[in-house]
């Protein structure tokens, strides 16, 4: 049942609409369980919308399905690609208008599932349909911030994650909490395949058989494999620091002032400094969620696994938040390497390129990049994006940018107190690689490890029982970490340590607080930001890929690679095979065009605060470059793995390249951090190694705020 010109205009603004112009936010997920009426109706409202028939366009199966399977159009919006076999979907990836193309698709999802909502909440009993329908009334969908400390301490939600059951009142269980299967958990299908061939097997893995959504599959073939829950809470535990570290870069270096850079992740030659991008730290999280095979790491499933709308609302959310602060920033025109399923490849992509298959409120214009440019137009914003509540912009931009430092600047908050200096100070050379670390040989291994499954090991690496990642509070994202455990201890009655004890017992603030501290040096000015740069071509291996990047001894079994400790951080890669006659081959024509002019991506995988970690622990001398750059020629590795988990030569990855960049953060006294946006190349610490930085490598480095 196709939705012919269906308008994407957003939830509605409550009526009568504020004075103030302002709309309803769209709130973190952990904030939103807060409001129990409007979380209560989420989850009846999404377990609803995902029962809906399939076989509808404005059903949930219908609407996810334009990220990408099935193959075909979606609302009646045919395009002038049709008479291509097999053209995937609409969605904008490696392109400018990958931001802008994925809000009004929020949109609809979020029009759709408020009217679910609303509807259900003028079920509940008269005695409290008044109170259900005003909290669905202001109900916007929630975003997961993946990127923030949460204050529950889980870095994947527990909502989402942490049981395939939830309890919630209904309009029949008489006020009662019942329970029922938690619709964030997985997506089951009803049926599978409404339409013969809407999913299709990949290599081994039966996509066209699991009658559910999976995370982390246990096994990537068996038609019986379960989601390891567990492994997606490991592996953002691991890889927050890195990930926090990329957006408070692509929020503050001005190489990141212009769209196109901060956007998506095309690689731009002779731009060093530019290879971070919106769209690479979005296809991490891609990675980190759904593990080997699982449906968030292909994007042509992703978009069925209730986890992706959290996600990319964070996403968009990032997006109006560098709008903010960059207002004069938001212009879009660039020559797309590749097409989609209503734009020719090589065409050039400006603010009125049509955002396909999402039309107006008139039914019959397409949104543009200019038409979405505002939140605001689909009546909704994020807690941080309140224009209204500034007098000025100046204000508001200044407001925008000291949440943005809070909320992500838990590297450069290290870098106050006394403890500074110990980072700072150069040690002798001696000290810059640990005893206990072994410097490992580095070596091409053959194509030993060519056909090894995720149970193998690799050349070089440590092996035996899988790490724990455990989130190091004391890496300074808690600046009052120790002296908070101390106050957690007291309250709760467990005893402190005796010469933490004080004559009235518990703890002794005035000791710790209330006398004058020993003189503490003049602060340090600036630090070293250190980064992974990896560049990668994106449809040669016929497949899905990833780049582990490891800092120090690292657990030589591959299925802990995506969560170990020594992980710091993954470039993932979304390929596809594209070669003529093969079992896989895409039926998608925008990734064929895309692999014919050999599209090459970018990536970062900042390094700062694993090597803080490292200094703390007296393996690297400090963060001065005398003592880090050999401490990193030595003990960083970096491995690839296959979509299946299974290993692959570095150097049979041709075009791909992994370097080290630094740059200089200057820390005003009073003010927030400033990034030089000037970024040095040390090609010493990967030449010599698989796909390290050659003799011939671009060093050119960005113009800042070019």
């Amino acid at each position: 049942m196709s939705a012919i010109n269906y308008p994407v205009v957003g939830a509605p603004k409550p009526f009568p609409a504020p004075v103030d112009g302002s709309v309803p936010l769209r709130l973190e997920i952990r904030q939103l369980q807060q409001n129990a009426d409007q979380w209560n109706l989420y989850i009846l409202g999404l377990d609803a919308f995902k029962k809906m028939d399939e076989t509808s366009d404005l059903s949930y199966y219908g609407v996810c399905g334009i990220h990408g399977r099935p193959y075909r159009p979606w609302g009646g919006v045919a395009g002038h690609n049709n008479d291509q076999a097999g053209w995937q979907g609409y969605c904008t990836h490696s392109s400018i208008l990958f931001g802008p193309w994925h809000r009004p698709y929020l949109a609809l999802f979020e029009q759709l599932l408020y009217g679910i909502v609303n509807d259900i909440a003028g079920q509940f009993p008269v005695e409290t349909r008044a109170r259900y329908q005003a909290a669905a009334s202001t109900f916007r969908i929630p975003y997961w911030d993946w990127a923030a400390i949460p204050d529950s301490g889980d870095y994947f939600p527990n909502a989402v994650g942490g049981s395939n059951t939830v309890s919630v009142i209904t309009p029949k269980s008489n006020g009662q909490a019942v329970s029922m299967p938690n619709p964030l958990y997985s997506t089951t299908f009803h049926p599978l395949n409404p339409v013969q061939g809407d999913f299709a097997p990949l290599g081994r893995t039966p996509y066209n058989q699991w009658p559910t959504t999976l995370r982390y599959p246990s096994s990537t073939h068996s038609l019986n494999a379960t989601s390891e829950e567990d492994q997606v809470f490991d592996a953002m535990a691991t890889q927050f620091a890195g990930l926090q570290q990329n957006i408070n870069i692509l929020m503050n270096d001005p190489n990141y002032k212009d769209f196109s850079a901060f956007s998506n992740h095309l690689w731009v030659p002779n731009s060093v400094g530019t290879e971070a991008s919106l769209e690479d730290v979005h296809n991490s999280i891609h990675g980190a969620v759904g593990g080997f095979m699982g449906h968030m790491s292909e994007l042509d499933y992703s978009a069925f696994d209730p986890v992706f709308w959290l996600h990319h609302c964070n996403v968009d959310r990032l997006f109006a938040i560098w709008q903010a602060l960059n207002p004069t920033s938001y212009t879009i025109r660039e020559r797309t390497q590749d097409g989609n399923f209503v734009t020719q490849a090589g065409s050039v992509e400006t603010s009125s390129t049509p955002l396909t298959p999402f039309v107006d409120a008139s039914g019959s214009t397409y949104w543009t990049s200019e038409g979405v440019r505002r939140t605001e137009t689909f009546n909704y914003a994020y807690p941080e994006t309140r224009r209204w509540a500034f007098t000025s912009e100046s204000v508001y931009e200044s407001n925008v940018a000291n949440a943005v430092q809070q909320l992500y600047g838990g590297l450069s908050n290290q870098f106050s107190g006394e403890e500074a200096f110990n980072l700072m100070s150069v040690r002798p050379a001696d000290a810059a690689t640990a005893p206990a670390i072994k410097k490992k040989v580095e070596t091409s291994h053959s194509a030993s490890i060519s056909n090894r499954s995720a149970t193998g090991h690799a050349n070089g690496a440590a092996s035996g029982s899988a790490q724990k990642p455990i989130a190091d509070t004391s890496t300074g994202f808690h600046p009052f970490h120790n002296i908070a455990e101390r106050v957690k201890g007291a309250v709760s009655g467990q005893d402190p340590k005796p010469e933490q004890q004080a004559e009235r017992g518990g703890i002794d603030f005035e000791k710790e607080i209330g006398k004058p501290a020993a003189p503490v040096p003049e602060q340090p000015r600036s630090y070293t930001e250190y980064i992974v740069n990896i560049k990668a071509p994106k449809h040669l291996l016929g497949q899905s890929y990833r780049v582990h990047i490891f800092l120090g001894e690292f657990n030589s079994d591959i299925k802990t690679w995506n969560t170990q400790d020594a992980l710091v951080g993954t470039f993932a890669v979304f390929g596809k095979e594209t070669a003529p006659g093969r079992d896989d081959e895409t039926k998608c024509g925008k990734c064929k065009d895309d692999a014919e002019k050999n599209t090459i991506i970018t990536g970062t995988v900042p390094l700062t605060a694993q090597i803080i970690g490292e200094v703390k622990k007296s393996h690297c001398g400090s963060l001065d470059k005398s003592n880090v750059l050999p401490y990193l020629k030595d003990n960083l590795h970096w491995r690839v793995t296959l979509a299946d988990g299974m290993e692959r030569n570095r150097d049979e990855v041709p075009g791909l390249v992994v370097s080290v960049v630094s740059t200089e953060v200057a820390l005003p006294e009073g003010n927030r951090p400033k990034y030089s946006g000037v970024y040095t190349v040390h090609p010493e610490v990967t030449a010599g190694r698989p796909a390290g930085l050659g003799a011939d490598a671009e060093t050119t480095p960005a113009t800042p705020g070019a």
